[in-house]
């Protein structure tokens, strides 16, 4: 009887999750859920799940999908859109209802898992395949290979700088901290609850579990600390310890940072921000389109992260991969070889503000001479530590969650900072060894 009903509801499941498929911003006769192979005119029909038309509208996007329909006429781009924070568990309901989107945006934390459920394929075949030009310009730190194959392509680049709120800095008579003492002294003076005024936003909530590629990584780096080394957790070093120190002296000792802290996540922090009332804020490239939107009026800047004892930041993204059990991957792979061209990634950015990961496209002027985007190729360029750790972290997203966990525990002082990140370590390194 228990394994009738176990059948019964798995089915039930299925069906639920065959019948739910992602919203999308093109307008098409067909049902979503069959998603044939061509149109009525004749054209096929490729699926990309992404989020960003919920964060950078459908115009946008929209000039994408134009510019490449143009190059190939016979494909049709339906691009699928739904909130990050869903998107992770949709593509997993997808897959298990055998109805995956034809392309697949895969946040780094994202990758390994994906991989190793079979989600989405290796592509080396195809990537070697392309021209020189392109795959030169594409190698870097998340280019690499996971378990000795690739299975995704970069769409999104970016590091963590610092952005700051220009009015509120000018009002206090505060320049742009440069340095760890510089940016708790100007921290301590611009944060005045009574007036509802915080130095920093951020946030430690552990769904989803990106927080600590912003709030907590880049001081462990600015410490002089490392986060892997030869495959293993280091961060549990005295670089470490001062560095989770240093956090507590701003959200526990100095008070600086908004309202529960522990409890917002990325929406939340971005709003804080965006209201005028907070100094500063931790945020990568794709932040400066996300405050123009929510703020048009909102005054602000981009600074290269506060140096510790070295100038350290960690840079994350996005890599586009085919589904394993996609319908239509050659076109696919027409669209994904597309936005890995210096020109493609030229338009995805001019249209989104992202930043690229193309080295080609990331010496174009638009990004050179941009007041915003070229502090993040400054860090790039200067910066002592910068650590790529997403693409290669087995189930990054549960390694990250822990690691946020643990960071909880030690700011509402259940262990020691030495104790958090000791046992933060240790559940990084059984997972790298299971994973061997």
């Amino acid at each position: 009887m228990k394994n009738f009903k176990l059948f019964a509801l798995i089915t039930a499941l299925l069906l639920m999750l065959a019948a739910c498929g992602p919203p999308s911003t093109a307008n098409t006769s067909e049902d979503n859920n069959d998603k044939a192979p061509t149109t009525k005119d004749g054209k096929t029909q490729i699926h990309w799940l992404q989020h960003w038309v919920n964060e950078q509208g459908p115009d946008k996007i929209n000039e994408v999908k134009k510019a490449f329909e143009a190059k190939h006429p016979d494909i049709e781009l339906i691009i699928d859109d739904i909130p990050f924070a869903q998107e992770h568990d949709k593509i997993l309901a997808l897959d298990l209802a055998g109805n995956p989107p034809d392309i697949i945006t895969a946040s780094g934390a994202w990758l390994t898992e994906f991989a190793d459920a079979g989600i989405i394929e290796p592509i080396d075949d195809r990537f070697a395949a392309m021209p020189e030009d392109i795959r030169k310009a594409n190698e870097g730190p998340m280019m690499l290979p996971y378990k000795g194959k690739l299975y995704g392509t970069p769409v999104t680049n970016g590091n963590i700088g610092l952005f700051y709120n220009k009015k509120l800095l000018e009002e206090a008579g505060v320049k742009v901290p440069t340095t760890w003492d510089e940016f708790m002294e100007a921290s301590i003076k611009l944060t005045d609850p009574s007036k509802n005024r915080y130095a920093l936003t951020g946030n430690l909530a552990a769904e989803p579990p990106t927080v600590i590629s912003y709030e907590v990584m880049p001081f462990i780096l600015q410490a002089g600390g490392k986060i892997l080394d030869n495959g293993k957790a280091v961060f549990n070093s005295p670089e470490g310890v001062k560095a989770l120190n240093h956090l507590k002296d701003l959200i526990v000792i100095n008070k600086v940072t908004t309202p529960g802290e522990l409890s917002a996540g990325e929406k939340e922090k971005r709003a804080n921000f965006s209201s005028g009332n907070v100094a500063f804020m931790f945020e990568g490239p794709w932040g400066v389109n996300i405050q123009k939107k929510l703020n048009p009026d909102l005054d602000f800047g981009v600074a290269p992260l506060p140096k510790g004892e070295k100038t350290g930041t960690i840079a994350q993204g996005s890599v586009l991969s085919l589904a394993s059990k996609g319908k239509n991957k050659d076109a696919a792979w027409k669209f994904i070889e597309f936005m890995s061209s210096a020109e493609g990634q030229l338009l995805w950015d001019k249209a989104t503000g992202f930043f690229p990961y193309n080295k080609d496209t990331m010496n174009d002027p638009f990004f050179k001479e941009d007041p915003y985007l070229k502090v993040f190729v400054e860090e790039f360029e200067t910066f002592d530590r910068i650590e790529v750790i997403d693409h290669y972290l087995p189930n990054a997203v549960d390694l990250r969650k822990q690691f946020t966990t643990e960071i909880q525990n030690f700011i509402t002082g259940k262990k020691t900072a030495q104790e958090a990140l000791d046992d933060a370590a240790a559940y990084w390194n059984d997972a790298f060894a299971k994973n061997k």
